[in-house]
């Protein structure tokens, strides 16, 4: 019986790994409020977006480092990197730049998690 592999899936759960579960939260639930607040002015939502992304990829070394209590800096800006890369990957503010297509967070994904263990020395 032939195996199903979803790369696209494992990809984004290894990103995933990397960053505080309350900053996947806090971005989903607060671009969900967004969306259906703003459906109608894509300026305003646009905006508000990039302004949530800019503060959570800010936020989210400070939490690693405050409450998770993680003091390797090689791990604050590994984490700190993968919100950016997982934000791109599901669209986040991005999806709003002229060059932006879904594929790109795809192909990004495989790089990414490739080249995270090779930097670090570390596969997980």
């Amino acid at each position: 019986m032939a195996r199903s592999v979803q790369k696209d899936d494992s990809y984004l759960s290894k990103v995933l790994k990397h960053i505080p579960s309350e900053i996947v939260l806090a971005y989903v639930t607060v671009e969900g409020i967004l969306k259906s607040t703003y459906h109608n002015d894509k300026a305003t939502l646009e905006t508000a977006l990039w302004y949530v992304s800019l503060a959570l990829v800010i936020i989210t070394p400070l939490w690693l480092y405050r409450v998770e209590k993680v003091h390797r800096v090689s791990q604050l800006l590994l984490s700190t990197l993968s919100v950016v890369f997982w934000m791109f990957a599901i669209g986040g503010p991005f999806q709003y730049l002229p060059w932006y297509r879904p594929a790109l967070g795809s192909i990004a994904l495989p790089f990414y998690t490739l080249l995270t263990p090779i930097i670090t020395g570390r596969t997980s």
